[in-house]
């Protein structure tokens, strides 16, 4: 028997959860919260002293946000890797501090959390209750992996948040482990459309960069504080852009957390080069002096939904010489979402017509359309395919068009789903 139950993530991007049974084992692949909403949204309830074992992919809250309920009433063992733990750790403290509604953990067990982790890497592998595992590099943020699982005869892959090209912070994941698997679990988030040429977005980005700044103007790069922020970093230490470039909210935490772990990083030379010549903000000063002369200013939140980057787009949403590059994911019904779409920002408390460049870039670190049908093209035709991590539409068109494609068995679950695999 192997049977997999969809706790979150199903026909849905966030709160990705899920529970992956045999006989006598339980194994949980992640447990995020989604805060895209106007409260977080959590997965659905599992047992924890039923599981063998808790694997974390990698450290964005929509994978390991809800991980410290579990340890409110049990210890169960967490694999995962040095640096997701140390970001994890960041993010969640953030999320509890920060957050306007009830969290149902304090941090008391994300201490518990942290005290029953044992660390993985890319090419290691663990056993426990007869269950196979090894560890293998996603490419998605640094210290993110997939799982290859050995359970009940079965071979399971599960990709989490994954990548398969090389960007300036890491390189992308391998392909080779797609082969010879009796089931895949993967992300369809960017199933809908293929990613342009990363060089050519490289290109434009700075291209556009240079427009507004030779034109007297600044420009808010909204990113995620993990693995975006450092990523366009790079970017701009790799083009030789000389104007100053000020790193605000959490991402200047996470680049001292790289820093020290730069054996996680693509390029460590690029990516310290890239952290020496930036401004790290140290308070209203020099938020102020960011707005004084062109400049660009590297920020969270990546949806505008909080975070020092709001305090910047307010000030700048009026100018026309100004811009807003987006660069990640934008959620539906997000105040970024929304300011791309209408031209409006549109916050709890303010509304403002935006005169500024309003642009996004496609910067994202899960794969596109062409990613994942080459990972496709290496699996047997007896495979499953399950696929979570997508909005509803896009999810449903990639499964009707994978199963017709190439006549294979696809699974496209909703939350609360139980799927028999065997």
């Amino acid at each position: 028997m192997l049977r997999l139950k969809v706790l979150g993530g199903g026909r849905q991007v966030g709160k990705n959860a899920l529970l992956l049974e045999g006989r006598r084992t339980q194994f949980l692949l992640d447990y995020g919260v989604d805060i895209s909403g106007p409260e977080p949204e959590f997965p659905l309830h599992v047992r924890p002293r039923d599981l063998t074992g808790l694997f974390i992919t990698h450290a964005h809250l929509d994978h390991s946000g809800a991980a410290p309920l579990l340890y409110v009433s049990a210890k169960p063992r967490l694999f995962l890797s040095r640096l997701t733990l140390e970001l994890s750790d960041l993010l969640i403290s953030d999320f509890m501090k920060l957050s306007k509604y009830y969290i149902p953990y304090e941090y008391a067990q994300v201490e518990e959390m942290k005290s029953n982790s044992t660390f993985v890497k890319d090419g290691s592998e663990i056993e426990e209750n007869g269950v196979l595992t090894r560890f293998r590099n996603a490419g998605h943020i640094p210290g993110s992996l997939m799982l290859e699982i050995e359970i009940e005869s079965m071979r399971v892959l599960y990709t989490g948040d994954f990548n398969t090209v090389d960007t300036c912070l890491l390189n992308g994941a391998n392909i080779d482990p797609f082969k010879e698997n009796d089931v895949v679990i993967m992300e369809g988030t960017y199933a809908a459309f293929n990613h342009p040429n990363r060089s050519e977005v490289e290109k434009a980005f700075i291209n556009d960069l240079l427009e507004v700044l030779d034109s007297g103007g600044n420009v808010l790069v909204p990113t995620f504080a993990v693995g975006r922020a450092q990523e366009i970093l790079c970017v701009i230490a790799k083009h030789g852009v000389k104007y100053p470039v000020y790193v605000d909210g959490m991402a200047r935490r996470v680049n001292m957390i790289l820093s020290e772990n730069s054996e996680f990083l693509r390029e460590p030379e690029l990516f310290r080069n890239a952290v020496n010549k930036a401004i790290h903000v140290s308070g209203w000063r020099d938020r102020r002096r960011a707005l004084e002369s062109p400049s660009i200013i590297v920020s969270p939140a990546a949806m505008l939904k909080g975070g020092s980057s709001v305090h910047y787009a307010k000030e700048i949403v009026e100018d026309s010489r100004n811009a807003i590059f987006f660069v990640s994911y934008l959620m539906r019904e997000t105040p970024a979402r929304k300011l791309l779409e209408t031209g409006s920002l549109q916050l709890e408390t303010l509304q403002k017509k935006v005169n500024a460049r309003v642009e996004w870039y496609d910067f994202s670190s899960h794969c596109g359309r062409l990613e994942l049908m080459n990972v496709l093209e290496k699996l047997d035709s007896d495979t499953k395919i399950v696929f979570v991590h997508a909005e509803e539409e896009v999810g449903k068109e990639f499964s009707e068009y994978v199963a017709r494609t190439y006549d294979i068995k696809v699974f496209y679950p909703s939350e609360g789903e139980i799927l028999e695999l065997t």
